[in-house]
């Protein structure tokens, strides 16, 4: 600990602001900005690579001295689509670590504990997002921590060869519960509880959180969860379907197939080959027997899941996404058939919409905002505590300027403007408020189950019976039956698939 106390006393000098924290792995050294301590890229699994590529991942490596812990680790291997909240960050194999923001580093302090899961569709993103920075939200006294998981083909991948060495092949989600895993036995000494932490994650992070909720590897290593944006009624990949993909991969990249082989694969020959893969939406989590035993929807309908308290949402525009999907919103309609007029009399029901207005609300609907009612609905039939969300507050800059939410435009409301750039200068009163709201609605939830708190609309639990949905708008309250009619279509649709009541 001598060189801790010297570089302590070095940055104390320079007016430089630090944190340290000393894990089983070994003592770190972080950053203090307002109040919050922030410590990043620290391992929580051995590097993937060589040959741990495509294994389950192996316990974390530990240090001697003291490990600086002041910038973000880099992103796990994608190909990445230019974006304004994504910009050009390091990527390496060697990518499994996490994030932490406290805003009180000491081991009795039992904080409640958010993990972020990212969405990009299991094909990119990463922790060092800048949007994803967790200060604000742990100003509300919670500890923040964000997490990376292996992506694309390097993490989710069924081959045969990988089979008879008994992986189950759904790598990025095995990353995820290792993270968890590790959260159980350190996050104690960052100030957080170890007997409270909550996972939230949005789109494949949204999906991701359901999967967790579902798998039996998950068990008590969470107590609540929040899936934002995060399907749910959709069918799972079966293993033989992962298996035909995954084969179908290895013979686009030649060689024999063996384990050793593929493993010598090079990381940008992998990237290069898996983008049709990718396209096809063939690149996912998949049923596996192990991870996840059979279909997701299916668990959440038998009440085979964690016993858990429930947030789920959707937004109003969730059909923004479309594009990246190759998907068309207004050709999708005819997979109604010969019921597409009565599906268009029940959204014309309040007014007539253009075809684009009909598939971009249908889109939605299908996709998200039944999923998000559906799997609400079976937690609360199961005993649990659930709620629901529609995001529809359009940031009053972007007022006239698109037909409604984003998919993913609710995350600059749950972290807040700080990673937005120039965009934080842009925000109004009415969108602060509505920032505000939002966290203390996450927040709360994680402290107690509860989002409700004084001062706030308030929230019920989402119930078969009133279905009741906190609409987020210029005006924030808790709507009845919402979208009931256009829901329940979608929901017709899952019971006809599954042979099982919808809730």
């Amino acid at each position: 600990m001598r060189f801790a106390a010297v570089l302590a006393f070095t940055l104390a000098l320079s007016g430089a602001a630090a944190a340290d924290v000393t894990i089983g792995q070994g003592a770190l050294h972080g950053d203090e900005t307002e109040g919050i301590a922030s410590f990043k890229n620290i391992p929580f699994a051995a590097p993937p690579v060589g040959p741990l590529r495509w294994r389950a991942p192996a316990p974390a490596p530990g240090w001697q001295g003291v490990r600086k812990a002041a910038d973000f680790g880099p992103i796990c291997p994608q190909n990445r689509r230019p974006s304004l909240f994504m910009p050009k960050l390091a990527q390496s194999e060697d990518c499994l670590s996490l994030n932490v923001w406290t805003p009180k580093a000491a081991a009795d302090a039992k904080l409640p504990v958010m993990v972020w899961i990212y969405g990009g569709g299991f094909l990119e993103g990463g922790s060092a997002v800048p949007l994803y920075d967790g200060t604000d939200l742990a100003k509300h006294g919670v500890v923040v921590v964000s997490l990376n998981y292996r992506l694309g083909v390097l993490g989710f991948f069924n081959h045969p060869a990988l089979e008879s060495e008994g992986e189950s092949g759904n790598f990025g989600l095995l990353d995820q519960i290792a993270a968890l895993k590790w959260v159980q036995q350190n996050i104690a000494a960052f100030g957080g509880d170890p007997a409270k932490v909550t996972i939230f994650g949005e789109s494949a992070g949204g999906v991701s959180v359901n999967d967790l909720v579902a798998s039996p590897l998950a068990r008590g290593l969470f107590i609540r969860a929040i899936s934002e944006s995060g399907l749910g009624l959709l069918p799972v990949p079966t293993a033989a379907t992962a298996e035909k993909d995954s084969a179908a991969f290895a013979a686009k990249m030649g060689g024999s197939g063996d384990a050793a082989g593929m493993r010598s694969w090079k990381v940008a020959d992998i990237l290069k080959q898996q983008g049709d893969l990718a396209a096809e939406g063939h690149v996912q989590p998949f049923i596996d027997g192990k991870v996840i035993p059979d279909d997701v929807s299916l668990l959440f309908a038998k009440g085979d899941i964690a016993k858990v308290d429930y947030i789920a949402g959707s937004n109003s525009n969730e059909a923004s996404l479309a594009p990246a999907l190759g998907a068309d919103p207004v050709k999708g309609l005819e997979k109604f058939g010969d019921a597409l007029p009565q599906v268009r009399a029940l959204y014309e029901a309040g007014g007539k919409l253009t075809d684009e207005e009909f598939g971009r609300q249908a889109f939605g609907d299908s996709l998200f905002t039944s999923g998000a009612q559906g799997l609400a609905g079976f937690v609360s039939k199961a005993g649990g505590t659930a709620r629901v969300y529609h995001f529809a507050y359009i940031a009053d800059s972007f007022k006239g300027k698109t037909p409604g939410v984003n998919h993913g435009g609710e995350l600059a409301f749950v972290f807040g403007l700080r990673g937005l750039g120039f965009l934080a200068g842009g925000a109004s009163d009415k969108d602060k408020q509505v920032i505000a709201l939002t966290q203390d609605y996450w927040t709360n939830f994680a402290k107690t189950g509860d989002p409700n708190g004084a001062g706030l609309p308030a929230w019920p639990a989402f119930t078969p019976s009133d279905r009741e949905t906190l609409v987020f708008d210029d005006e924030t309250k808790a709507k009845a039956d919402y979208r009931r009619a256009q829901v329940g279509v979608m929901e017709m649709g899952w019971s006809k698939r599954t042979g099982q009541a919808a809730p």
